[in-house]
């Protein structure tokens, strides 16, 4: 069985400086951007515009007369 060591002397990896064009920087920007990307394409959107808002209302009030409708049309039966 192997035994692992630490070199407690020596900085670990993250704690040293990065230059600009390091292959692990440049990883990192890429992910950020990509995960903001996505995020900003796939987030719904928190606000609706009052335009879109009304005519959603609208929607939703037309559906409920429907089915009240048509309850009242089976009970006439």
């Amino acid at each position: 069985m192997a035994t692992l060591t630490v070199d407690c002397d020596r900085p670990a990896a993250t704690d040293l400086p990065r230059a600009d064009n390091d292959p692990v920087t440049l990883h990192r920007t890429m992910q950020t951007m990509i995960g903001e990307g996505l995020r900003q394409h796939y987030q719904p959107p928190q606000k609706l515009s009052h335009e879109l808002f009304v005519v959603l209302l609208q929607l939703n009030e037309e559906e409920r007369r429907r089915k009240a409708a048509e309850r009242a049309g089976r009970r006439a039966r």
